[in-house]
């Protein structure tokens, strides 16, 4: 059964595909966003959409219950939230757009606080804040602002006359919110920075296995697939491809541990004497992909040389053990015309004529 070429994508289907159109209604063109900057727009977004879908019936009840200053209030946060999603979706300045989030929404329940909102209710709604704000702002930050609102709180309850009077509530009511909502800050802050400690441990862990998956760890240079991902996004590069003469010999006579000091010896020179911005791999076994650019074919080969006589110079040292090797080297370019993979095939071409031609020496066009 032939398998699936890894580079082919899949058309998503079923809940994925769904789940794909959400984020594209919310997020927009998501190719030009990071995974977080996509997590934040959709979330922002998502905030967004909960404040419109609440603000704006509540709006309307308003209007027709004859709380027209209440209805024009709530319809204003509907429609800038609105034009918010809209903003959001097209510029994915998600900062920005965060503060168009949390600030209204913090004055939105300092006025419901004042006045009560619909039938004296209005402060149900204040335990939404904290969760917003610490996300939207970060622990520190958010935790600031949150102090500052809960300082404005208790001035708009205990030193003015607001709804609670009006009311009728009981007067331990306005104490009561107070603390419940400072319980609330300090659980949602306990929640963000549980949540951040995780995120930042997920982000170093990523960077690990991104660097395992993309580096050869014997010689610490790019491997195979690290290489070809690097090389994939340039359109013209100089290929050198080398391979180490007869190291089955060094691995026999002076051991496999010998052998792998001679590769990690091999890359230390080799990255020493590649010009800036030139990329170095081990492509497999005892093979390196080297690749320069901004030079010439000439100066290509010019510097594959330059490596391979530093390399056959070298005296390498193992356990009172002391051995020379040399490398044979194929080079080939990429280029408009000649794809990444038929440039590497060409190179390969030309080290195998190279080892043919007697070894420890560089074959090109």
């Amino acid at each position: 059964m032939p398998e699936k070429d890894p580079t082919v994508l899949e058309r998503p289907t079923g809940l994925k595909a769904k789940l794909n159109s959400i984020t594209r209604f919310y997020v927009g063109d998501v190719s030009v966003l990071s995974s977080d900057d996509v997590r934040r727009v959709l979330i922002i977004n998502l905030f967004a959409s909960v404040g419109i879908l609440f603000t704006c019936p509540l709006g309307i009840a308003s209007f027709f219950q004859g709380k027209l200053l209440l209805g024009s209030v709530l319809i204003g946060v509907t429609f800038l939230y609105s034009a918010n999603h809209i903003y959001l979706r097209r510029t994915h300045r998600h900062v920005v757009s965060g503060n168009f989030v949390i600030y209204p929404l913090y004055a939105l329940m300092l006025y419901l606080i004042y006045t009560g909102g619909v039938n004296g209710t209005g402060h149900v709604w204040l335990y939404c804040v904290p969760a917003v704000a610490l996300f939207l702002h970060g622990l520190k930050k958010g935790l600031i602002e949150l102090a500052i609102f809960t300082l404005l709180l208790s001035i708009l309850m205990f030193y003015t006359d607001n709804h609670f009077s009006e009311f009728g509530y009981h007067p331990s009511l306005k104490s009561r919110i107070l603390f419940s909502f400072a319980v609330v800050v300090f659980l949602s802050g306990i929640y963000e920075f549980s949540m951040s400690r995780f995120n930042d441990e997920l982000k170093t862990t990523s960077a690990k296995l991104k660097l395992v998956a993309y580096t050869d760890m014997l010689t610490n240079l790019l491997n195979r697939r690290g290489i070809y991902q690097k090389l994939e996004q340039r359109q013209q590069a100089h290929l050198l491809l080398a391979d180490v003469d007869f190291f089955k010999r060094v691995n026999d006579e002076y051991g496999h541990d010998a052998g792998d000091y001679a590769l990690e010896k091999i890359a230390q020179i080799m990255r020493a004497g590649l010009p800036k911005g030139a990329l170095s791999s081990r492509w497999g076994g005892e093979e390196f992909l080297l690749a320069v650019f901004d030079c010439s074919h000439h100066e290509a080969y010019e510097i594959a040389e330059s490596v391979r006589n530093l390399v056959a110079d070298y005296e390498f040292n193992y356990l009172d053990q002391s051995f020379h090797v040399t490398l044979s080297f194929g080079i080939a370019s990429m280029n408009d015309t000649v794809s990444l993979r038929e440039a590497i095939t060409l190179a390969d071409s030309h080290l195998y004529n190279a080892k043919r031609a007697g070894r420890n020496q560089t074959r090109r066009d």
